[in-house]
């Protein structure tokens, strides 16, 4: 019965990941929260995102954005770096409503935020016009489906462009 249990469970988990893959649109239903994608040029190495969470010690939960080859930061910082990394900022998207820009990699996201129980968090790397960074007709992105009544609290990670994976071009990393 267990064995059964945890097959429907990972099915599940499974089909919510490859649909956020598959639709690469954490915008989709947001009437005016439509971002175009921008291709990111071959000369340069995708950016790679992952994402951790945390309970906090006082309230509501910790995220830490783990990325590289990108410079995230705020609009009034563009061109201010080295042609070598794409720039922007990202965008943090719970249960599929966009939630607000991310210019830091750690943030801290107030329990009213959540529902009880299973939740999605997403985080979309973009361009300083918003615009969302992708290679190969995929979103750069990385998701947490996590499980707020749980003790382990992350049930599954996915990302578009993980830290682990290499992009073929040798650059190095931030």
């Amino acid at each position: 019965m267990k064995i059964l249990r945890t097959l429907i469970v990972g099915s599940i988990i499974w089909g919510l990941a490859n649909s956020a893959t598959a639709q690469q649109d954490p915008h989709a239903g947001h009437k005016g929260d439509q971002h175009p994608v921008v291709e990111i040029p071959l000369h340069n190495a995708a950016p790679r995102i992952e994402l951790d969470i945390r309970r906090d010690k006082m309230s509501g939960y910790n995220l830490h954005i783990n990325y590289d080859r990108f410079e995230l930061e705020s609009p009034r910082y563009a061109n201010d770096t080295s042609e070598q990394f794409l720039e922007g900022h990202a965008h943090l998207y719970i249960n599929g409503k966009k939630i607000q820009r991310v210019y830091g990699p750690d943030l801290h996201l107030p329990d009213k935020l959540f529902k009880p129980g299973f939740n999605q968090i997403t985080v979309t790397l973009n361009a300083h016009d918003h615009s969302t960074w992708s290679r190969g007709g995929k979103r750069i992105l990385a998701t947490l489906f996590i499980q707020l009544d749980k003790r382990e609290l992350i049930l599954h990670r996915f990302s578009t462009s993980p830290i682990g994976q290499d992009s073929g071009i040798d650059l190095p990393s931030r």
